[in-house]
């Protein structure tokens, strides 16, 4: 693997305006991110104002969880082919082409994390949108997609035991005729933002969402299993559902 390149001036800038201060309290900024090729100091990244809004509309992403063992010193990243190949089907659903291999977006990623020497468990999201000042309601036909990469430290919860009470929501899950939930676009999760807020404000950790056949869907940020007669269960991909890769893996287990 080839040592990740740094830009000291970015041709193209992205993200937030210099000297402008982002971080969550207590949470530091990582020193870089990657777009279009390029590794770019994170606080150097800046877009321009009109670049905002209209492109989350074709937006598209992906979440990578990395998990790090202290015991080998070793950062993990979870089943990165799986959801590179996932980016890559939700690209294709919004007529988007990638300017880049799955190889390449894949180097991209681990150059990332060893550039921001992480030693501990971070989260990864590729993101794919339409750039150039387009606006992202237009049609665009197998255009080029901008990619842009960013890695914050997040602390996994997998080993701690965690109780969360739902409620059944009262809004539906979108469907494939209407906004296909298959693929990871940034728009779609506006539905998972009505469940959630709705499941908070009467006190609850997560909304279950049912489809318009009122069968079970998914929650609002999550996939669903029930264990009955010792057979986990979940929703089919027809239920509406995200194809969630840490759903294929459980069912494998």
């Amino acid at each position: 693997m080839t040592e990740p390149k740094l830009a000291q001036e970015p041709k193209v800038d992205l993200g937030v305006k210099a000297g402008q201060d982002t971080k969550e309290p207590g949470r530091e900024n990582p020193k870089y991110l990657w777009r279009s090729g390029e590794m770019v100091e994170w606080d150097k990244a800046t877009v321009h104002i009109s670049q905002l809004g209209w492109t989350a509309i074709s937006s598209v992403f992906e979440g990578i969880r990395a998990y790090w063992n202290n015991d080998r010193q070793e950062l993990y990243v979870f089943h990165l082919d799986a959801h590179l190949k996932r980016l890559s089907q939700s690209m294709k659903i919004m007529r988007m082409t990638s300017p880049f291999s799955k190889e390449e977006l894949s180097e991209a990623i681990t150059g990332l994390l060893k550039a921001n020497e992480f030693r501990g468990d971070a989260y990864v999201q590729p993101l794919a949108y339409f750039g150039g000042g387009i606006p992202g309601y237009l049609a665009v036909l197998e255009r080029p997609g901008e990619i842009v990469i960013t890695a914050r430290p997040s602390a996994s919860e997998l080993s701690a035991p965690k109780v969360v009470h739902c409620n059944i929501s009262s809004w539906n899950r979108i469907s494939d005729n209407v906004m296909p939930p298959r693929a990871k676009a940034i728009t779609n999760y506006q539905n998972s933002r009505y469940v959630s807020t709705e499941s908070r404000v009467n006190g609850y950790d997560f909304g279950i969402i049912l489809n318009s056949t009122g069968k079970v869907s998914e929650a609002s940020y999550a996939c669903i299993f029930i264990v009955r007669d010792g057979v986990a269960i979940t929703p089919p991909i027809s239920a509406g559902i995200l194809e969630s890769i840490t759903r294929e893996v459980v069912k494998d287990l």
